[in-house]
Formats: C-alpha cells, structure tokens, sequence
C-alpha cells in the first residue's frame, strides 16, 4: 500500500498563504470565507500527497524547471513540486488565479 508524500511550505508559499487569508479575512471582511479557503486548501494537499502527478504540469517555455505542477484551490492556483524521491510535496506558491501568472511561473 503506497503511503502519502509529506508536504512542506516554502517561505513565499507561507506568505502568499498569510496574505491571502489576511485579504479574504480582514479586506473582505468573511473570517467565514478564509475558513472555507483553508479547508479547500487541506483537500486540495490530501489530494496531492495521494497522487503526487495529478495536478498538471506548468507550459511555460520561461520556466526553468520542467517538474513544477499546479492545482487549483478555489479562485487560487496552488504550484507544486512532487519529489519522487524523497517522498515528498514541495508547495511552491499559492496565488489568486487572475494575477500574471505568466510572470509569476517565470519567477519559480
């Protein structure tokens, strides 16, 4: 039986995660909202750490990995690392889905 990868945060995947629950919790005013963000989030990284290569790959000719993939969790699009290897999830950036994401893979 294949067990879950484990998971972790970088540092700009914590601050993307600590500004988007302050946005949705402070500037729109629904504690409520940021609740259901978080749980959409843990479902979404249950998920990944069962079937690492689920999310799709990112297309980005600029970007310099080609292992990067994406999820989306909600409005957001959560980016990913599956380390095969070391039997782990690595959560790169969680962004809301209608910045330049064009910008922000080149970034990865």
């Amino acid at each position: 039986m294949a067990t879950d990868y484990s998971f972790f945060f970088t540092d700009t995947a914590v601050t993307d995660l600590e500004e988007t629950l302050n946005y949705i919790s402070a500037e729109l005013s629904s504690p409520a909202a940021a609740n259901k963000f978080i749980l959409k989030l843990e479902t979404a990284i249950s998920a990944i750490r069962k079937f690492p290569l689920s999310g799709s790959p990112v297309e980005n000719p600029y970007v310099k990995r080609n292992d990067i993939r994406k999820t989306l969790v909600g409005n957001y699009v959560l980016y990913y690392i599956p380390d095969q290897e070391k039997h782990q999830i690595v959560i790169l950036r969680i962004v809301y889905g209608q910045r330049d994401r064009e910008q922000i893979e080149k970034d990865m």
